[in-house]
């Protein structure tokens, strides 16, 4: 019996004496209609392997274990594992880690047989942004990705250069994936209500990164750099990161044809792996 309804989702924490974490960013799904929506945006099929962060009560849980092969839960908040251990209890394909996400590792956990190929969550907003990126870069089994996440950071997976959503966060995700927006979702359909509206997206990982770099960490540490301080031109932002010297910043930038008084909001993934690579040949970073 589906738990997306506010009487059933209500009845189950009542029924476990339970209340809902703000820091937690637990906020229930109650809408079955929502869940099944999810579920088809994720093609899921009876060889998929899924990962889901934040089961919660297991209301989308159930849903992916009825059509999958095999679910894998991450769980933060114990108080929980108790409740999944019922609600989850006509399902064997259901393994549940009572672990922090962001900590999380597979690799001694299963086989490589095992490992999940799709995430699929109503992620804690809380962490949302930077789970994704940690999972991307940790987790190469996950081709596809559908979450559900803030708007906001909804739209910055997908934003453009020279627009306010463009962030580090942005190119992280354009790096590894393509990313498509799935449906808004009303706040109002979860228990409680959060404070901001909410999107589904669906991200599906590149066979091969976006742009090809000779060195992965000097570029993540020229974007972090670039968009640490977005007011400055990308040479003050750049020189103020500590790393690199000026006077190379300098030449490196005249060698990729970038104004240095730009700002790094401004520049493309490919401008920024043009950066990466021309500081890994001169051997200046």
């Amino acid at each position: 019996m589906s738990l997306a309804t506010p009487a059933k989702t209500i009845a189950v924490l009542k029924q476990f004496n339970l209340y809902l974490t703000k820091s937690l960013g637990q906020n229930f799904l109650v809408d079955e209609n929502i869940l099944n929506k999810i579920g088809d945006l994720a093609g899921l099929n009876s060889n998929d392997i899924v990962l889901e962060v934040g089961p919660g009560i297991g209301t989308l849980t159930q849903l992916l274990a009825s059509k999958c092969k095999k679910v894998i839960a991450i769980e933060y908040d114990k108080r929980f594992i108790e409740v999944l251990s019922e609600t989850l209890s006509p399902f064997k394909n259901v393994t549940v880690f009572h672990s922090n996400a962001m900590e999380f590792d597979f690799s001694p956990k299963l086989r490589q047989s095992e490992l999940p190929n799709k995430l699929v969550s109503n992620l804690p907003y809380n962490i949302a942004a930077p789970l994704i990126v940690r999972y991307l870069q940790k987790f190469s089994s996950l081709t596809t990705f559908v979450v559900m996440v803030q708007k906001e950071v909804a739209m910055r997976m997908m934003a453009e250069p020279s627009t306010k959503e463009y962030s580090s966060f942005t190119i992280a995700v354009q790096y590894y994936c393509h990313p498509s927006y799935g449906f808004s979702v009303s706040r109002n359909v979860f228990i409680p209500p959060p404070n901001v509206d909410s999107a589904v997206v669906k991200l599906e990982r590149l066979s091969e990164p976006r742009i090809e770099v000779k060195n992965e960490a000097l570029l993540f540490s020229l974007i972090r750099a670039a968009f640490g301080q977005r007011r400055k031109t990308i040479r003050n932002a750049l020189a103020g990161s500590g790393r690199f010297d000026k006077d190379k910043i300098e030449l490196v930038l005249k060698m990729c044809d970038i104004d240095p008084s730009r700002r790094g909001e401004t520049l493309s993934l490919e401008a920024f792996g043009a950066l990466c690579n021309t500081f890994e040949e001169l051997d200046l970073s």
